[in-house]
């Protein structure tokens, strides 16, 4: 959490991007030894402006190349490092945050960076129509006093535990431009690629950023060119036709070995989960979803699915989260007498067959749903497996026919109150499962409104949140993962942060 006791300074060097090989002077050393050129990025999908001011596709391929945030969080420590937030201070009430900002930063279109762009950011975030995971944080904001063009301070509505989340997740846009932004014809910002071109369904053009505030980028350019088949989008590696694809399953990339790198990042957000509609009379009760979630074998979906990427674990938590605890990570380890237990206690298993649904465009989704429906079989469910096209899956989670589903969550690597305010699977109201309760909603406020993250009151909320999610498999975690992805040899440099934005300001060629 950001220190209390004054304000914490850091250097622009400080902040330099997280490099792959974690040592922050390659960036120095790939500008002596390179000399630019175009890296080209294979994506399965195209650009979708509208989802900018969320975690999707779009963000995490072009978010950290055009725009930038006003913190970075280290990778290890989750502590915050200098952007265009040179230093910043917490009042010991939580309530005021001040952040000063460099006097420096220019948009792309030579506007000057303004503490109003910062309220012009907080202020974005909290529009339902941005379809933010980070809203409810940036709701508490109450004012940005802005008199000051290099001085930004925030008035909280009450202490916000995950603030450090909202100051890295917010893009700093452009409000000249926002109408340009969401048609796709302007990409406005303030980081070290500049926008090019972009042909709808075909690739998009970023240059570099001459006149950047920090290091010049040494790439000359990056090209991220849509391949939309996953078998096409691997070759495109082998052929030469790409640089790099981001984001596959450790599986695909095993074949990949002498002239290419595979790398994991250390970002392990990827949560595959096994949801529960508690509206559908037959998951209804909490002992028939703790039945299914004792009869999952997890191992077997690391091992198999994940390629052993990864950890099986019965809660949301990665190992570099506040809240990971061993003992809830093993708490559904598989026990087919346990679960066979519980069902008698029921009732019994359903007399009709449960359905199982999952979106075609994820390759994992549908082993690891062929598993489970092996596995519910043992302790007398029949399951009827339903695959939908992905465009379509979104919209029938929300229709309240769901019974059963596969799908990945992220948000968990960071601290537990943006998982719990911002992850479709968990929001107190509204989610997925149509779960709510007083409880479960008291849990929350609870645990968001700490002024201290490393407090024991914070802690204590943590595995007050891990143990209601455990008693009520309403989400029935599966396994915990990260992206792949491959480079062909030459690339260097290719970085991330914590909510998986491209950094590629110290890539080269």
């Amino acid at each position: 959490m950001i220190s209390r006791r004054g304000f914490l300074s850091a250097s622009a060097g400080g902040a330099a991007a997280l490099l792959l090989t974690a040592c922050s002077s390659a960036v120095e050393e790939a500008k002596e030894g390179d000399s630019g050129g175009v890296l080209v990025i294979g994506s399965l999908s195209d650009l979708n402006p509208s989802t900018i001011f969320s975690q999707s596709l779009t963000s995490m391929t072009i978010g950290g190349l055009v725009f930038d945030t006003l913190i970075r969080l280290d990778p290890q420590t989750l502590e915050p490092t200098a952007r265009v937030a040179t230093s910043w201070e917490v009042s010991d009430d939580g309530l005021g945050v001040v952040l000063n900002l460099r006097d420096d930063v220019t948009f792309h279109s030579g506007r000057p960076f303004t503490s109003k762009d910062v309220a012009y950011a907080f202020a974005n975030l909290a529009e339902d129509t941005a379809g933010s995971q980070l809203q409810a944080a940036a709701k508490t904001i109450v004012s940005v006093d802005t008199s000051d063009d290099h001085v930004a301070r925030l008035t909280l509505a009450h202490p916000l535990v995950n603030l450090n989340d909202l100051l890295e997740f917010t893009l700093l846009t452009d409000s000249e431009s926002e109408a340009g932004l969401l048609a796709g014809e302007q990409f406005v910002g303030t980081g070290p690629f500049v926008f090019g071109s972009w042909q709808r369904g075909q690739q998009s053009d970023w240059t570099r950023n001459e006149n950047y505030w920090g290091s010049t980028a040494v790439l000359d350019g990056v090209t991220i060119r849509v391949v939309p088949d996953s078998s096409a989008l691997l070759s495109s590696v082998r052929s030469g036709q790409t640089n790099a694809v981001i984001g596959v399953s450790a599986q695909d990339a095993r074949p990949f070995g002498d002239g290419y790198q595979v790398e994991n990042e250390d970002v392990y957000d990827v949560a595959y989960y096994l949801g529960a509609n508690v509206a559908n009379p037959l998951l209804a009760d909490k002992r028939i979803r703790q039945a299914i979630s004792y009869a999952v074998d997890r191992e077997r979906i690391v091992d198999e699915v994940l390629g052993g990427t990864g950890i099986s674990s019965s809660a949301p938590w990665p190992e570099s989260s506040p809240a990971y605890d061993e003992r809830a990570r093993g708490f559904y380890s598989r026990d087919l007498d346990k679960a066979r237990a519980l069902l008698a206690d029921a009732g019994g298993a359903p007399t009709q067959p449960v359905l199982l649904s999952y979106g075609t465009g994820l390759a994992p989704a549908r082993t690891i749903a062929a598993i489970i429906e092996n596995n519910l079989a043992e302790i007398g469910f029949t399951v009827t497996l339903d695959p939908r096209e992905q465009a379509a899956f979104s919209p029938f989670l929300n229709s309240g026919q769901h019974q059963l589903w596969i799908n990945p969550h992220g948000f968990a690597q960071l601290n537990p109150s943006t998982l719990a305010t911002g992850a479709a699977p968990f929001k107190p109201a509204k989610n997925l499962s149509g779960y709510s309760s007083p409880e479960y909603t008291a849990i929350v406020d609870r645990l968001w409104t700490h002024a201290d993250a490393e407090s024991d009151e914070a802690k204590a909320s943590y595995r007050e949140f891990s143990d209601l999610l455990l008693d009520e498999q309403f989400v029935i975690d599966l396994a915990i993962t990260t992206n792949t992805n491959i480079y062909s040899a030459g690339v260097r440099g290719v970085a991330w942060n914590r909510y998986k934005n491209l950094d590629l300001g110290g890539a080269s060629l």
